[in-house]
């Protein structure tokens, strides 16, 4: 009985070994599976958590550029307002210096005013003859000295043909110039030249061939002109007989 049992607990052995043979490695499969999903779960999520990182840092790096672009435009729009408004600025501090420069003119020549202005108006000169003449005629003898009317430079000298002849013409401090015609052709002073109020400048001649001394007498012509090259009457700034 004891020999029976045995043969029998041994059969029992080898069937049962081989189930948990079986069991065993079910549980080493299936380990093995876990651990693989859950390495790959792993590494999904991972990949999930990186890929926001590389957007996120490319979103930054776009706002970085496209505020760049902006900013500089206010820079630069700023600094051509900054230009704008330093322009006006001195343009009216130019403006303020002109104008507040005063040129006090004194007579260039002792004599009385022999024909008004009229400019733009037509003058008669002959039967059937009128023209434009610029400035006003002070009656003076022909080598009479012409003084310039105040401080200036020289900018013209000039024969300017048969209507004004000899001609010098000075540019004042505030812009305003004087000019003088009808002079003798040789003249005392040179362009460029720097002249004070009531130096000698030339003298009256007989050079205007067109208004002659038969027709207007022995005269000096003058004629002041504004910074906008602009006739004006010689009266306003000059106390003429």
């Amino acid at each position: 009985m004891d020999k029976n049992f045995k043969e029998k607990f041994r059969h029992l052995l080898r069937k049962e070994s081989f189930y948990i043979a079986l069991f065993l490695c079910i549980c080493v499969i299936a380990a093995v599976g876990t651990v693989s999903y859950k390495r790959i779960s792993n590494q999904h999520e991972v990949a999930k958590v990186e890929q926001p990182e590389k957007e996120l840092t490319l979103n930054i790096n776009d706002k970085s550029v496209t505020n760049e672009i902006p900013n500089a435009e206010r820079v630069e729009n700023n600094a051509k307002e900054e230009s704008k408004v330093s322009e006006k600025t001195a343009s009216k501090e130019n403006a303020k210096s002109v104008a507040s420069t005063t040129v006090n003119l004194s007579n260039p020549i002792e004599g009385k005013v022999s024909r008004g202005y009229t400019y733009p108006a037509p003058v008669k000169v002959e039967d059937n003859l009128y023209r434009t003449i610029r400035g006003v005629n002070i009656s003076s003898k022909i080598g009479t000295e012409v003084k310039a009317a105040a401080d200036g430079v020289v900018d013209v000298v000039e024969n300017s043909g048969v209507e004004e002849g000899t001609v010098v013409e000075i540019k004042h401090a505030n812009g305003l110039k004087t000019r003088y015609g009808n002079l003798d052709k040789n003249v005392s002073v040179k362009v460029g030249d720097k002249v004070t109020a009531n130096q000698v400048i030339a003298k009256v001649g007989e050079t205007a061939k067109l208004y002659d001394k038969e027709t207007f007498g022995e005269y000096l012509n003058l004629q002041v002109i504004n910074p906008n090259g602009e006739q004006v009457n010689p009266e306003k700034y000059l106390k003429l007989k």
